[in-house]
């Protein structure tokens, strides 16, 4: 089927589905009960100036060389839960968007390529110029990853910020010397927090805030092994000309080593000012990978 009707094809079944009678919502607890890639097949899916929508219970796999597996555009109140991605070359994007909710979702094997060429593609989760939203209780391996969970130029408010908690990732193919498990602050993001989260292995950098202001990183989980791109597990570094001020980055596990084999946990050259709760980090933790692989 040629690409473009496979897309029309899958946005009918999305608004029928919103439209009609959705399927059943997965509650927490039974999120993972489905086996892994057994959800009903989809086609991509592009949607533009959509509201009130929820895309679950699908399985998005082999769609071809740089093809997205969801695209959202200009859209508002928008639910994406309980799908499955294998081998897309990227599984989630937002673009000039509101209130996008990301949760218990699984993927494996983000295809990429990483190299940056103008396309949407090596994150699972891309939001740009995205404000407020959730990314929640996903996990996933694999894959060319560049960022795994991306924020560019998106965020919250000081009252309801943009959330990525509880997610499990683990890295395992990626090559690129840029990318990271989660990025904050990319391009002034403001009012995100990282919290929660468990990243083995998931880039050259684990969690980063890149820039802009009062974005946290709490109570992670990061691990590193010594790979040729391997850099640091946390930093935070305005690499903007924009303010960058009102970081936290507190109660975070890290145990990471950089290519050369020396540890490398976190790093803050100061030019975002004070970052509180910075020395209330273990950055000498003693984690065990083997506890920290994501099943799916």
């Amino acid at each position: 089927m040629p690409l473009g009707i496979a897309v029309l094809v899958a946005i009918a079944a999305v608004s029928a589905t919103t439209n009609g009678t959705p399927a059943p919502s997965p509650a927490s607890t039974d999120a993972w009960s489905v086996p892994f890639l057994s959800r009903p097949a989809s086609a991509p899916i592009r949607l533009k100036g959509c509201g009130g929508v929820v895309i679950e219970n699908h399985t998005f796999k082999d769609l071809g060389p740089d093809v997205e597996a969801i695209h959202l555009d200009k859209c508002h109140d928008v639910t994406i839960r309980a799908n499955d991605f294998a081998r897309v070359a990227q599984a989630i994007t937002a673009v000039d968007s509101t209130d996008i909710r990301v949760e218990w979702n699984r993927y494996e094997d983000i295809l990429g390529p990483h190299e940056r060429v103008g396309l949407h593609r090596a994150n699972f989760v891309q939001f740009d110029k995205v404000q407020g939203g959730y990314v929640g209780h996903n996990k996933g391996r694999g894959g060319d990853t560049e960022d795994i969970v991306s924020l560019h130029d998106s965020g919250g408010t000081a009252a309801v910020p943009l959330i990525v908690e509880n997610n499990h990732f683990e890295g395992t193919d990626w090559t690129s010397e840029s990318g990271s498990g989660i990025a904050l602050g990319d391009g002034g993001s403001n009012n995100t927090i990282a919290r929660n989260n468990t990243l083995l292995n998931p880039g050259q950098v684990g969690i980063f805030i890149a820039g802009g202001t009062d974005n946290a990183i709490l109570d992670n989980i990061v691990y590193g092994e010594t790979r040729p791109a391997s850099n640091v597990g946390i930093y935070v570094w305005d690499q903007t000309d924009d303010p960058c001020s009102g970081h936290e980055v507190r109660g975070n596990r890290v145990q990471w080593l950089r290519a050369d084999g020396s540890p490398n946990p976190g790093w803050n050259p100061g030019n975002c000012g004070t970052v509180a709760g910075w020395d209330d980090n273990d950055w000498d933790a003693h984690l065990d990978p083997a506890t920290l692989r994501v099943q799916l």
